[in-house]
C-alpha cells in the first residue's frame, strides 16, 4: 500500500514546555486503511488528531498527508472529521445544517439535495431533515448527525474521535458497517475509540499511545503473533500429577517457554511463535503426557492497554492537553470555519471537509 500520512518525531508542549503533550510520536498510514489510536486518558491521542487537522501547531516535528502540510486546503477539502464533543448550531435544522456543510465541502449546489438524502440514509436516521433541530436531538442522534456532515463531501480521509459517543448497540453496529464502507471505497480514516473490543475488529493498524509516546504499533492480525499464548490441556491419573509437572516444567525451559500457570491437566505458556509451540508440543508428548488438545489464546488490545498501564499511570497535568481543553487555534485558517464563527473553530466545531 502506498504511505498517505507520515508523522515524525511530533512534539506539542503547554505551560511554556512544562507539560509535553505529545512527545515524539513518529507513526504512518498507508492509504486507504483504519488506523486506530488507542491508550489512556490524557495520553495525547486527541492532540495528536488536532495537529493532523490543523487544528492544533505542533511543537516540533513533522506532519505530513499525501505529500502535504495538513494546514493545504486540498488536505482539507478531502477531510472528513466527527469530534468527539461536537458543538453544532443548535437553532438550525437538520437539513440547514447539512446544507451548510455541503456549502463549505464546495460540492455542487445541484447535488446538494441528493447528497443530504444520502448520508442521512447512510447513518440510518429516519427522520425529517427540514422540521427537526439540532437541540431537539437525542445525544445518539446527534452523533449520527455529526457522522453524515463527516460523509457530507465524500472525503477520501477521515478522522473519527470517539465516534460511538452516546449511541446505543445499534450505533455501534452502524458504525461497524459505516468502517466497513470506507475500507471498501477505500476511505483513508484515524479513529480514536476506548471501545477496544470494536476497534480490533475494524482496525488494519492500531498505535498505543502512553504519556504522549507511540509505545507500540503494528497491524491487528499481528496481535496473536506477539507473545503467543498457547493452553494446552493432557489426561492424567491421580498417581501422575508430580511427574507430569516435572516434565512440563522441564520441556517449557528446553525450548524458552515461559510457564504462567500449571495445573494438574492442563498449563498456559507464553511462547515465541507457532513454530516454537509446535515444539514444546512434540517434547511434552515425546515425554509421554497424553496431550489431546492444544490451542492459541489470542491477544486482544484490552492486553495490551492493561500490560501498559492504567489511566492513574498518565502524567500530572496530562488532563489538561487531552480531550477535555480546546485547542491551540491561533495558527488555523477560519475560512471554512463550521461552526460559524471564529471562536468555534476547535475541536468541539464541526469538523468535515470543512474544518
Amino acid at each position: 500500500m502506498e504511505q498517505f500520512i507520515s508523522v515524525e518525531n511530533l512534539v506539542k508542549t503547554y505551560r511554556l514546555g512544562k507539560v509535553k503533550a505529545v512527545n515524539g510520536a513518529s507513526f504512518h498510514v498507508n492509504q486507504g486503511e483504519i488506523f486506530g489510536l488507542i491508550g489512556p486518558n490524557g495520553a495525547g491521542k486527541t492532540t495528536i488528531m488536532g495537529c493532523l487537522l490543523a487544528l492544533v501547531k505542533a511543537t516540533s516535528g513533522t506532519v505530513t498527508i499525501d505529500g502535504k502540510s495538513p494546514l493545504d486546503l486540498d488536505v482539507k477539502r478531502m477531510t472528513g472529521f466527527l469530534p468527539e464533543r461536537p458543538s453544532y448550531n443548535r437553532w438550525m435544522t437538520i437539513h440547514q445544517f447539512l446544507s451548510y456543510h455541503h456549502m463549505l465541502a464546495e460540492q455542487p449546489s445541484t447535488q446538494r439535495e441528493g447528497d443530504i438524502k444520502r448520508v442521512l440514509s447512510m447513518v440510518e436516521l429516519d427522520i425529517d431533515p427540514k422540521s427537526r433541530r439540532v437541540k431537539e436531538l437525542s445525544r445518539g442522534m446527534l452523533q449520527r448527525v455529526g457522522l453524515a456532515q463527516a460523509f457530507i463531501g465524500r472525503p477520501t480521509l477521515c478522522f473519527f474521535d470517539e465516534p460511538t459517543s452516546g449511541m446505543d448497540p445499534l450505533g455501534f453496529i452502524l458504525m461497524r458497517k459505516l468502517l466497513k464502507n470506507c475500507k471498501d471505497d477505500g476511505i483513508t480514516v484515524i479513529l480514536n475509540s476506548h471501545h477496544l473490543q470494536e476497534v480490533e475488529k475494524v482496525c488494519d493498524q492500531v498505535a498505543f499511545i502512553r504519556q504522549g509516546r507511540i509505545e507500540y504499533q503494528d497491524r491487528v492480525d499481528r496481535l496473536s503473533e506477539e507473545k503467543s499464548i498457547i493452553l494446552m490441556r493432557w489426561n492424567c491419573n491421580d498417581d501422575a500429577i508430580a511427574s507430569n509437572t516435572t516434565m512440563i516444567q522441564a520441556a517449557a525451559g528446553r525450548h524458552s517457554a515461559t510457564i504462567i500457570e500449571v495445573n494438574d491437566n492442563n498449563a498456559r505458556f507464553t511462547v515465541a511463535d507457532k513454530n516454537a509451540a509446535a515444539e514444546l508440543l512434540c517434547d511434552v508428548v515425546a515425554s509421554g503426557i497424553k496431550v489431546y488438545e492444544m490451542i492459541f489464546e489470542k491477544r486482544e488490545l484490552v492486553d495490551l492497554f492493561l500490560s501498559s498501564g492504567s489511566v492513574e499511570d498518565t502524567p500530572s497535568g496530562a488532563s489538561l492537553v487531552g480531550i477535555e481543553q480546546p485547542v491551540d487555534t491561533s495558527h488555523s485558517p477560519t475560512i471554512k470555519s463550521s461552526g460559524g464563527s471564529q471562536e468555534e473553530t476547535h475541536t468541539e466545531s464541526s469538523g468535515g471537509a470543512s474544518s
